[in-house]
């Protein structure tokens, strides 16, 4: 009998299934382990964008939380779309007192779309409530930039960036680096408060990457729940995410990442 290490999404959902719970839920499976959720909003949305948002009562999500961590022993957890204040407070208070859950927080503020998926008044409690009793946060530039106040524009900057984000928040960043205008490499940044360690791909052009920062928050989960350090895990998805990428699959209009890219 195998023993899977169980791991935790608490995110929205995507009706295209690219991103969200469903893209958590692939990656999660695709890398060995027992995947579990707790559903914070349910969207109408696909590769074009999100044409609708359900917010879920707090009631519910607590009660999804309650259930899972009253039977699993989850080992890690990512969060992924929380939308709101009220909803980032529920899941603080109920996972503030499990600190041996490795906790990844992928601070989703806008969609690739341009769709918000996180009101103004939640950056406050995911600042002062949220991020600071994470194992790991992962914003991409758009999301460093709100939390830094100011914009990262160059690759030079990436270092320093999430330098200036751990000595805010004094938690590991990844910072990851593949919006940058004109980039040949996707390069991130993880700076744990000690080492700075870089890791790049080569940029894959023409290629859709709906889900992406999902389904590398969610690898970066599954290998933290395998044992792997943090650099090692980080490592592990990068290489995870650029092959779901190169091997993606044809789905429609256009392709959608490959999450199990061995098979």
């Amino acid at each position: 009998m195998k023993n899977f290490p169980i791991t935790l999404s608490i995110a929205g959902s995507d009706s295209g299934g690219g991103a969200g719970v469903q893209a958590d839920l692939k990656t999660f499976s695709s890398l060995g382990t027992f995947g579990t959720t707790a559903f914070t909003c349910l969207t109408a949305q696909n590769p074009d964008g999100v044409t609708a948002i359900h917010e879920i009562p707090t009631s519910f999500i607590k009660a999804q939380l309650d259930a899972v961590l009253d039977y699993f022993p989850v080992s890690a957890c990512k969060t992924g779309m929380l939308f709101s204040e009220e909803i980032i407070d529920a899941v603080w208070e109920m996972l503030k007192s499990k600190p041996d859950i490795k906790l990844v927080v992928d601070p989703v503020m806008i969609a690739t779309s341009g769709a918000k998926l996180l009101k103004d008044d939640a950056i406050t409690a995911l600042r002062e409530k949220l991020i600071p009793i994470s194992s790991l946060i992962t914003p991409n530039l758009d999301e460093a930039a709100l939390l830094l106040g100011d914009t990262i524009a160059h690759h030079y900057e990436l270092e320093n960036s999430a330098k200036r984000l751990f000595d805010i928040f004094k938690v590991p960043v990844l910072l990851k680096g593949g919006h940058l205008p004109k980039a040949t490499e996707a390069i991130d940044i993880l700076f744990d408060g000690t080492s700075i360690y870089n890791f790049k791909k080569p940029f894959l052009k023409e290629r859709n990457t709906h889900g992406t920062g999902c389904t590398f928050s969610s690898a970066i989960t599954a290998y933290l729940a395998h044992g792997l350090s943090l650099p090692e895990a980080v490592g592990h998805a990068k290489e995870y995410i650029h092959n779901a990428i190169e091997d993606s699959i044809q789905t429609g209009p256009t392709t959608h990442l490959n999450h199990f890219p061995d098979n």
